[in-house]
């Protein structure tokens, strides 16, 4: 997927301010992508738009999930089991 300018500055700052604040950066990056997005997203798209490995991309929605930040959804027709959906924390 392609990010606007905006959108990349924004995923970077965010990742700059989580290594700042203790958590790994490519954690924060997707954490804000996912908020960006606000929709389900595969590992497999999260990977190839930061460009990060798909095993840290995995490790990182695990600890975005045990803080309550991400969660599993079903998207019916999409032959993959799960998909990452970023939790609003002020909806």
């Amino acid at each position: 997927m392609k990010l606007t300018p905006i959108a990349e500055r924004f995923i970077l700052h965010w990742g700059e301010m989580g290594s700042r604040w203790g958590v790994n950066r490519t954690v924060a990056q997707i954490h804000a992508l996912l908020y960006l997005l606000g929709r389900p997203v595969a590992a497999d798209e999260i990977a190839d738009t930061l460009g990060v490995a798909r095993s840290n991309v995995s490790n990182s929605l695990k600890e975005l999930q045990s803080w309550r930040l991400a969660r599993i959804v079903h998207v019916m027709g999409d032959r993959r089991d799960a998909r990452i959906s970023h939790v609003r924390s002020f909806a």
